[in-house]
């Protein structure tokens, strides 16, 4: 059977990428340091090569979860092209790319803007890199990797969050930022330059401590307690939470499959919108309406099935 189609947007889009590796649930390859550090470098050199930019990450002893932002599509300069082509070939850059085409450079123009490619780069050669220095064979990944499209703001947000208590969610830390292994963590030291800057992913009112409105909202969603004589989440924090259908704390305690299992995750206009687009086109046959999750806070499209989603 072939394999289904993957949702990869047409526009500028940030999207929950994630995979796990293959084989017994109690083997945690992650725990090697070296394992876990050849991993954030790979990504980290991959994203300094695509047109993309780190937003949140979190690699746990036998899975990883990248929160990454794709520009939209549009024709490199031939500087833009060259900078991106020397950075993945390195001293064979040259040769690698002299007799190139006008298609061939067109080729590598669109390379730079999938998130497929940028994951073929990122899975196959770790897992190649990983079974040679272990002395491993066979498959490392269990499966794809998924990539589910988060529309908006406040999916993006949900999503950074969610990604950063994964330490908090398995009991390995009682705080975010103790796990050493994800963005939470370079926030908190200042090492979080290779990240988007929270300005960004967290706009608010000016003057507003942004660093703090996150780490309350990231303590808020886990039910972190706040350190003996450190300031309580401030209010309106606790009010937009509230309004926004978060009633209580902790509502990320738990796994919640949709921000890793869907297409796309988002306000349900957004979602509604990408659905008629795929009924209209053909792809998707299953549902007629986006699904709402936790209590209709967000929305999603479920995941590709070859009964549903067509190529």
């Amino acid at each position: 059977m072939p394999r289904t189609a993957r949702h990869k947007s047409k526009e500028a889009a940030f999207y929950h990428l994630t995979n796990r590796v293959t084989g017994w649930t109690d083997w945690f390859p992650f725990e090697d340091r070296r394992a876990r550090r050849k991993l954030l470098d790979m990504m980290l050199f991959y994203v300094s090569v695509y047109r993309c930019r780190l937003a949140a990450f979190q690699i746990m002893g036998n899975h990883f979860h990248f929160v990454v932002h794709f520009e939209k599509p549009r024709s490199l300069s031939r500087k833009e092209l060259m900078e991106s082509a020397d950075k993945l070939y390195g001293r064979k850059v040259e040769k690698k790319t002299a007799d190139w085409t006008v298609a061939q450079w067109k080729a590598f123009n669109q390379r730079l803007f999938d998130v497929s490619k940028l994951m073929q780069n990122v899975d196959g050669l770790y897992a190649a890199w990983f079974n040679h220095q272990f002395r491993r064979r066979g498959h490392f990944w269990s499966e794809r990797f998924k990539n589910p499209e988060l529309l908006g703001t406040e999916a993006v947000q949900d999503a950074i969050l969610y990604v950063e208590l994964n330490a908090v969610r398995a009991g390995l830390v009682k705080r975010p930022e103790q796990w050493k292994w994800g963005s939470a963590r370079w926030r908190l030291t200042g090492k979080d330059h290779d990240l988007i800057p929270l300005e960004e992913l967290f706009p608010s009112d000016p003057g507003t401590d942004v660093y703090r409105s996150y780490r309350a909202r990231l303590y808020y969603r886990g039910a972190v307690p706040t350190r003996e004589n450190q300031a309580a989440i401030p209010r309106w924090i606790l009010h937009q939470e509230q309004r926004r259908g978060f009633t209580r704390a902790g509502a990320f305690r738990r796994r919640l499959r949709f921000l890793t299992d869907g297409l796309a995750v988002g306000p349900a206009e957004k979602v509604a919108q990408l659905l008629e687009t795929y009924r209209k086109q053909g792809r998707y046959r299953r549902r007629r309406h986006p699904i709402p999750q936790l209590g209709g806070v967000l929305f999603s499209l479920r995941e590709q099935r070859s009964h549903a989603f067509v190529t």
